[in-house]
């Protein structure tokens, strides 16, 4: 990235964080202070959405999470599936969030990712999410109108993603090498059905943005013997749609329901050269991706709990296909 690209990168990001906390400021005095239900079922949050309230002043979450992921094929432009060489990856994220007001909160969630594939394995730590999120609305408890938290998210470049080995490229990376900006807005809403039954709604939308990146040789988005140029990945926007319903105030069944799309990533500079002298490819092309997550949580209390389960693409074009377990635990401090 060019210095006048960070700058312009910045700037952008520092606008959208001051709009935040401006309209975040006003919207959270329209909180209700009607009591929470005693029978209210103790809810860790799906696998996959991200929660539409605020944490509250000086409350934390570490959330360590575990991803088992086997990826097994590739989904062509026309939707279908075709056979791949079969890979696996586990990763490690932890994340902290920490209340800075009543309605500001921040998030840090460092991870480190792991690959293997055809007798090889190689790992590293990978790209750095650092989250801004404020309540810019609170509904009361007996209103059908959801809550609303806004976000923005700035992804910093910390996993491998350049010259790497030409047999072992694909296990090598861990990251992209480009800042990301990521915009985001989760609607939530519980809604009782009687006893210890409630069900409980998300709604997420985002959209995210990267800097260009220099790439050199065998690298994150493909590349080749003598690659040498410049990738702007393509922006990405994902809704998620997610419910929770609990069968006791301690069980509680889970689903996410994820659509996503990304563009197409740009390439400028000499592409290099394959194994068999052919250019080299660099990047991808426009691709949609739909993946859906059911899990089971168990709460001790509204303090410690646990959820699991897979996580699995169900249709895709121009992206991998995959089958994963993913467990976490939560803590509420």
């Amino acid at each position: 990235m060019t210095i006048r690209a960070r700058r312009r990168h910045s700037n952008n990001l520092l606008l959208c964080l001051f709009l935040l906390l401006i309209c975040g400021t006003d919207a959270v005095r329209a909180e209700t202070t009607a009591e929470v239900p005693q029978t209210m079922p103790w809810f860790t949050g799906t696998l996959l959405s991200t929660r539409g309230t605020s944490l509250g002043r000086g409350h934390t979450v570490v959330e360590p999470y575990v991803y088992y992921t086997r990826y097994g094929g590739l989904y062509n432009d026309n939707w279908r599936l075709q056979s791949a060489t079969t890979s696996q990856s586990l990763t490690q994220q932890t994340y902290f969030i920490y209340g800075l007001t009543d309605s500001l909160d921040i998030e840090i969630a460092p991870q480190w990712v792991g690959n293997h594939a055809r007798g090889d394995s190689s790992g590293g730590f990978g790209d750095l999410p650092l989250q801004l999120g404020v309540q810019a609305w609170r509904s009361p408890v007996q209103s059908w109108v959801p809550d609303v938290r806004l976000w923005v998210q700035e992804i910093f470049p910390t996993g491998r993603y350049s010259d790497l080995s030409p047999a072992t490229a694909d296990l090598e990376r861990t990251g992209g090498g480009a800042y990301a900006t990521a915009f985001g807005i989760a609607l939530q809403k519980a809604i009782p059905f009687g006893g210890e039954h409630v069900l409980r709604y998300r709604l997420n939308a985002t959209y995210g943005f990267y800097s260009s990146v220099a790439v050199q040789g065998f690298n994150a988005y493909g590349g080749g013997f003598g690659t040498t140029g410049r990738v702007t990945p393509g922006s990405v926007a994902t809704v998620t749609i997610a419910g929770e319903y609990s069968l006791t105030r301690q069980f509680v069944l889970a689903l996410d329901i994820g659509f996503q799309t990304v563009n197409a990533t740009h390439f400028s500079g000499d592409p290099g050269s394959d194994a068999q002298g052919r250019p080299a490819l660099v990047g991808r092309g426009f691709s949609n991706l739909v993946t859906i997550a059911p899990a089971l949580e168990y709460s001790w209390n509204q303090h410690v709990g646990v959820l699991a389960g897979p996580w699995m693409s169900v249709s895709g074009r121009n992206t991998s296909e995959f089958f994963g377990i993913v467990a976490a635990l939560y803590l509420y401090l």
